[in-house]
């Protein structure tokens, strides 16, 4: 049940830009009170930022091309939990006279799911987020050197963990598991199983409460896909099946004689995957290339999609494989689901969500099929995913169907926005080149 506004003296408005970072402003409750209804205008350029931060020399909308809305989705607006008297709600963007804004990654994923319900399909996602903590703020100290699942971990930062719970429920949305991933200071927690629209709110959420919280506590946390050298890399897993337009049956539920082979059995051991999983998991496969480029939105993401360090570097499928982008868990009857490895914790977690399911749908209805599930951890030749972001942004610029499925508008930013942050990496010298070159020629 959400919030009435009458419970707050403040209100947090919150959007994403195509980034993936939040934006929005901070109204008291009667500015709220009026922007429900019509929206809370801001200048249209701000959703085409770029990071650095700044315009791009041809931006789509300039500072003569007006306004856009932000107008408030009421159902989700909750409260803050570390700001007596304060909620929270998300927003999608709008034109001024009440149309789709064009660069909104919130109105992309809700227009893939109309497109699955459609079909008569339900879609469902789970989520698995991995970031970094510090104990100083400059990233210098880990916030603790404990390893993979150690429980001392999680009673060093049980304070701090309570914290996270709060926020996520107070907000809507339930943390089902917390855990020490692989590297000191490095957390993996999971989202609750539910719609994907209300899935990416509360990942967005997520990242932008760990990140208020840590820094009231003078720590440091980052999603940033690899943080340092030499350490396993932080991804944001997607778990994702199909039901019946009811929610009671899987649709990627499969029958008993499927002969699915898990390196070490699947539960239950009578279960399959239906023909409409396998073609799902054939378009994802089949618009690889240029999902990377939503998935994997950052030059520093391609230092995360290595081998060795529990990255997806294959590209195919896998039973219970954790080296390939699609992994099938070995959950199956009501369990059932497609497990994407690829998205790292700097995507846009809506446009990410949305092509996954967009690519999923295009291999349903042309009933694409996959090669065989592969078994090993190597790629095969010429099997790798995109080593730069560059390539991966000619795979996306070059795919009719994610880019009619999120609008060619907000692809045509999305390409050119990171085809300039690209550049300015290529303008920038860092420590390792000089290391490595400076004395050497």
């Amino acid at each position: 049940m959400s919030s009435s506004p009458d419970d707050f003296d403040t209100v947090r408005l919150f959007w994403s830009d195509i980034h993936g970072v939040v934006r929005g402003v901070s109204m008291s409750a009667d500015a709220f009170g009026a922007a429900r209804e019509e929206g809370m205008g801001f200048a249209n350029g701000v959703a085409e930022l770029t990071l650095e931060p700044g315009m791009l020399d041809d931006p789509q909308f300039g500072p003569e091309t007006g306004d856009m809305l932000a107008v408030p989705s009421v159902e989700t607006l909750a409260p803050l939990s570390w700001r007596d008297g304060e909620g929270v709600v998300f927003a999608d963007l709008r034109t001024v006279d009440g149309r789709p804004f064009p660069l909104c990654a919130r109105t992309a994923l809700r227009s893939v799911l109309d497109e699955y319900r459609d079909e008569g399909f339900e879609p469902f996602a789970g989520v698995e987020v991995e970031f970094s903590l510090y104990a100083d703020e400059e990233g210098r100290e880990p916030f603790n050197t404990r390893t993979s699942y150690d429980m001392a971990a999680i009673d060093r930062a049980a304070e701090v963990i309570d914290e996270w719970n709060d926020a996520m429920a107070a907000a809507g949305h339930d943390l089902t598991s917390v855990h020490q991933e692989s590297q000191p200071g490095q957390y993996e927690v999971t989202l609750e199983y539910g719609d994907p629209l209300s899935t990416m709110d509360g990942t967005v959420f997520l990242r932008h409460a760990v990140g208020a919280l840590a820094r009231r506590r003078g720590i440091e946390a980052t999603f940033m896909p690899r943080p340092r050298g030499g350490e396993a890399a932080n991804g944001t897993h997607f778990h994702v099946s199909l039901w019946d337009e009811a929610g009671e049956e899987n649709r990627f539920a499969g029958p008993a004689d499927d002969a699915l082979q898990f390196p070490a059995g699947h539960r239950p051991a009578d279960g399959g995957l239906s023909e409409t999983a396998r073609h799902f998991v054939g378009g994802v496969l089949s618009h690889v290339d240029a999902l990377t480029a939503l998935c994997a939105p950052t030059v520093n993401s391609y230092k995360r999609l290595v081998p060795d360090i529990w990255a997806p570097t294959t590209v195919g499928w896998g039973l219970d494989n954790r080296s390939t982008v699609l992994r099938i868990p070995p959950e199956l009857g009501a369990g059932a689901r497609v497990e994407h490895r690829l998205p790292d914790s700097a995507c846009n977690p809506y446009l990410a969500m949305a092509a996954t399911l967009a690519a999923g749908l295009d291999g349903i209805r042309s009933e694409t099929v996959p090669d065989d599930p592969i078994e090993t951890g190597t790629a095969p030749d010429g099997n790798r995913l995109p080593r730069t972001l560059w390539s991966a942004l000619d795979a996306l610029a070059a795919d009719d169907v994610l880019r009619d499925a999120l609008g060619a508008d907000l692809v045509t930013e999305f390409v050119k926005l990171k085809r300039e942050e690209f550049d300015r990496y290529q303008n920038s010298v860092g420590g390792w080149e000089t290391d490595e070159y400076f004395d050497a020629f």
